[in-house]
């Protein structure tokens, strides 16, 4: 490593200063209060902007033939913002109901990537900034360096707009009276700072810089560990002002082959990074490694950052963490509160193209939000909170493991799922699922009970002995979609609902119709499922025309009605009738 020494000693002698030091010591992290903060794609804000646009306009055009990159498989998309059918808000009005809704979450504030979408992603910013000060919201906002769709020259250019264009405003997000900067994938800022330090050296000069981002030298050892740390603490020089800075650890080692490099080595890394940044964590992860992380970086005076998340379902892209029921957040936050996290960005506020929403969404609706918040108390107060009334949660998946997808493909391996009924209870319940010969006692607080997925309505009942001791039916809740056994497209994700849906519809939206539906579901109960009578024979997604089809009628010719195609998961407007000629023409074209 002598070159590398050289390089970092040659490196600071011609800056004419030493490595900065944001580190804070343990005594100032035990007194930084505990601060959960959701990351924001400013590119999709509910109720306007893009995730308006595409809502409104995708789904009609998507179809399993199709030519689209990502038809086959039914689009990328699957859990949309939970708003009212075509609604399309300024962003101020966006920015208001955001804020409001992660306020009920337990959020702090919101972390923007900068700059995902580009111009519409800063506008967005300064939206939530506005409102946030307007309305003087106990919430702050601050940006996330996505080192992942900008180079260093960008990321110090956002920085330098937060600064410049809202240094003064008190709902922008600081801590220890610093400006707070979130990072993402902070190891590519050192990569591309550290090819063109190695550059400098003519044993490196003609190699590309795809190269040198993974040469060992600066993956390995404390000497190429400055080297990254540099790259990030270079946007704090160049921005002219202290900040307090979270160093993300994902993707340390990427492209690094796992026999040249131990659990060990990552740890000494965020160890070391910790001594150069107020707080170190990562996107996605978890489990003893994070925990053994947690302790390297606070016994360097910096804040530990748990990754938190409920899910990660990426399709198309790859990337499938799909829960079984909600065992991915509860693990998480138990680490959160065992390992003395501090400061933690949910990963994420609204993210649909990966179905990572915290943010109320048409497939989980307010479930994950509602139970974010009870953590978050619990997290905070270090007590698991006390309930003011009953609660019933239901987090599944929409078929069983292994069943046929028609007509859409699959793309990621099967995730599987469970059906979990969590409760949070004054006092103890019977709870059972009516059809699903399944009784139990749940217990005062939080308890949950995991069962196979099996196709029927999803409904829980909870019921206690009244006054007289007979039973009594105290509450019943139903979601809108059951599980099937034939699904049409790839879903790993949770579906949710629960009883508290109405209580947050009406904080956000008042006597506005709520939505309630389910792709599975059957409105006109003539044996056809929504999503077929959709896509079939009206506009796919479109639940006005979820009640088009007969199910008796033939419209393809082949002797085989349109309730008997949906059964045998067939076309129904393609004969498959031998010696019948093929009517390859759709219904929607026909129209």
């Amino acid at each position: 490593m002598r070159t590398i020494k050289r390089i970092i000693l040659n490196t600071l002698l011609l800056a004419g200063m030493t490595t900065m030091q944001a580190g804070t010591n343990g005594a100032q992290v035990a007194q930084l209060p505990n601060k959960i903060f959701a990351h924001y794609m400013g590119c999709y804000p509910a109720g306007g902007g893009a995730s308006a646009y595409h809502r409104a306009n995708d789904a009609s055009k998507i179809r399993h033939d199709g030519k689209g990159q990502f038809d086959a498989i039914g689009d990328r998309w699957r859990n949309w913002p939970l708003v009212p059918d075509g609604m399309n808000m300024p962003l101020e009005k966006c920015a208001d109901l955001e804020i409001r809704r992660a306020l009920r979450g337990g959020i702090d504030g919101f972390a923007v990537d900068a700059w995902a979408g580009g111009q519409n992603a800063i506008n967005m910013f300064d939206a939530l900034l506005k409102v946030a000060r307007e309305k003087d919201y106990p919430f702050e906002v601050t940006i996330c360096l996505d080192a992942g769709i900008q180079g260093n020259h960008g990321l110090i250019s956002a920085v330098k707009y937060v600064l410049d264009k809202h240094r003064d405003n008190p709902k922008l997000a600081r801590r220890d009276g610093k400006p707070l900067i979130f990072g993402y994938l902070s190891v590519f800022v050192g990569f591309r700072y550290g090819a063109n330090i190695l550059k400098q050296q003519p044993e490196f000069a003609d190699m590309d810089n795809e190269t040198l981002y993974y040469r060992p030298e600066l993956r390995l050892e404390p000497e190429g560990w400055q080297i990254l740390a540099d790259g990030v603490t270079e946007i704090e020089k160049q921005a002219g002002t202290p900040l307090y800075m979270h160093y993300c650890m994902s993707a340390f080692f990427h492209k690094m082959p796992r026999n040249q490099r131990t659990d060990d080595d990552l740890v000494r890394a965020a160890g070391f990074m910790a001594e150069h940044f107020g707080a170190v964590g990562e996107f996605l992860g978890g489990g003893p490694l994070h925990d053994k992380r947690a302790a390297a970086v606070k016994a360097a005076g910096a804040e530990w950052s748990e990754p938190m998340y409920f899910q990660y379902e990426n399709i198309g892209w790859g990337g499938n963490r799909v829960s079984q029921g909600g065992d991915i957040l509860r693990d998480r936050w138990k680490h959160a509160r065992q390992n003395g996290s501090t400061l933690i960005q949910f990963i994420t506020w609204n993210d649909y193209t990966e179905n990572t929403c915290l943010s109320p969404a048409y497939e989980t609706r307010y479930t994950i939000l509602d139970l974010n918040a009870y953590f978050v108390q619990w997290w905070k107060t270090g007590k698991e909170p006390v309930p003011d009334h009953d609660k019933v949660y239901l987090l599944y998946r929409k078929y069983p493991k292994g069943a046929k997808i028609y007509p859409f493909k699959s793309k990621q391996p099967d995730g599987g799922g469970v059906l979990e009924v969590l409760t949070i209870l004054t006092r103890p319940a019977r709870m059972s699922l009516p059809g699903r010969n399944a009784e139990w006692e749940a217990p005062a607080g939080m308890s949950w009970k995991q069962f196979p997925l099996t196709p029927g309505p999803v409904v829980a009942e909870l019921t206690r002995s009244s006054k007289s001791g007979s039973p009594r039916v105290e509450m019943r809740v139903e979601s809108p979609e059951p599980i099937t056994a034939l699904p049409y497209r790839e879903q790993n994700g949770l579906t949710c609902f629960s009883s508290e849906f109405m209580k947050n519809w009406k904080e956000d939206f008042g006597d506005t119709p709520p939505v309630l539906r389910g792709e599975y579901a059957d409105d006109d109960d003539d044996g056809l499922p929504n999503w077929f009578e959709m896509y079939w024979f009206g506009k796919f997604m479109d639940y006005t025309t979820c009640t088009v089809a007969d199910p008796n009628a033939d419209p393809d010719g082949d002797g085989r009605p349109n309730l008997q195609e949906y059964l045998d998961q067939t076309d129904p407007t393609k004969s498959d009738k031998p010696g019948h000629p093929a009517d390859h023409s759709t219904a929607q074209e026909k129209k």
